[in-house]
């Protein structure tokens, strides 16, 4: 590298993933894509980075899901799902953001996954139900 050359260029002046995380590899809180989150009532005093604004101002106007706010900050700043999970759950931390809980209670086994699937194929398709042995769908 020659005397005066930059060291950065701009398209490369973005913080890496670790950086926003600070080495975090899992949220706080367990995000499954599904998960609703809404603006949160704590006062706006902490200085946020523009990838937590842009969630916050997402989530101010109608609920989101964290898949939802997944693909914009993807489309946007190029993170991982993970490193988004991660900066969702320190904003619930700090108030910015609230996590909804859903009747069924927090989602976790693979029995949950299945009922939760099962319930959103039958609210898109309400007419068909699910078939005998050969897996075969009828109309109801």
């Amino acid at each position: 590298m020659e005397r005066g050359e930059v060291w950065l260029r701009p398209e490369e002046s973005e913080v890496r993933p670790y950086g926003l995380t600070s080495g975090r590899t899992e949220p706080a809180h367990p995000l499954p894509l599904e998960a609703v989150l809404i603006a949160g009532e704590s006062p706006h005093s902490a200085v946020l980075g523009r990838e937590a604004v842009l969630a916050v101002e997402l989530c101010a106007g109608e609920p989101r899901s964290v898949a939802e706010l997944v693909a914009v900050l993807k489309s946007t700043w190029r993170l991982p799902v993970q490193v988004v999970k991660i900066l969702l759950s320190d904003l619930i931390d700090a108030g910015r953001l609230e996590l909804t809980v859903s009747e069924r209670g927090v989602p976790g086994s693979e029995t949950d996954l299945l009922a939760r699937v099962l319930m959103g194929l039958q609210a898109k398709w309400p007419g068909v139900r699910p078939g005998g042995p050969g897996g075969d769908c009828a109309a109801a």
